[in-house]
């Protein structure tokens, strides 16, 4: 099945698992190592 793909099938494939595989370590990079230039909340916003 996979053999019988032709050259621009197989481009699209690798291309796409590349950018789906990319933007995973991407997000995971983001969420267990966040930015530390977030500004603290300011005093005061409580009751």
């Amino acid at each position: 099945m996979l053999a019988s793909l032709t050259a621009l099938g197989w481009t699209f494939m690798l291309a796409s698992i590349l950018g789906v595989t990319a933007l995973t370590f991407w997000c995971f990079k983001r969420v267990l190592f966040p930015p530390h230039d977030e500004p603290d909340l300011p005093g005061g916003l409580g009751p």
